[in-house]
């Protein structure tokens, strides 16, 4: 009978080893929170309407401020980029195939509780952005929310022309 509690209390503590490792995994995957910007190319259709659709480009984008690189020639149809938890906006130098785009993002954070063993987790509510440069037409402001849904913020649309 000693031996049976023995043998099940092992068990038990190995799995709370085993499941707490899961939680912490699954902390760092929920913590994650990005800015996703998509592209896409305006074209004049044949009847003189104007059709977007995705589009991937070549794109370098670095934090302005920051040596780090985020993206070095990465070809792709969005981009996430980090957003600075302890300031009110970020800037990025966005290189669309080899042409310089510097984009603001004004933003107020929030912090939420999500457990003990995975503390807070910082959220932010777009307020207004700035972009400067040639390579963009124009840009629609999608979604205002900034967590761990993965959704697009932002809609960067260009002409397709080659220089």
């Amino acid at each position: 009978m000693y031996k049976k509690h023995i043998i099940l209390l092992s068990i038990f503590a190995l799995s709370l080893t085993f499941s707490s490792c899961d939680n912490d995994e699954q902390c760092r995957e929920d913590n994650y929170v990005m800015l996703r910007i998509g592209f896409y190319k305006s074209d004049i259709d044949s009847l003189g309407r104007q059709t977007n659709s995705n589009n991937t480009l070549i794109v370098s984008a670095k934090g302005v401020g920051n040596d780090s690189l985020i993206y070095d020639n990465f070809s792709g149809q969005y981009i996430n980029l980090p957003v600075n938890m302890f300031e009110n906006s970020s800037t990025f130098d966005i290189i669309l195939n080899d042409t310089l785009q510097t984009f603001t993002v004004f933003y107020s954070s929030k912090e939420e509780y999500l457990s003990f063993e995975c503390g807070y987790l910082t959220t932010f509510t777009i307020d207004s952005f700035l972009s400067q440069g040639d390579y963009v037409d124009s840009i629609s402001f999608i979604n205002n929310s900034v967590d761990t849904q993965n959704a697009e913020n932002f809609r960067f649309y260009h002409h397709y022309y080659h220089r």
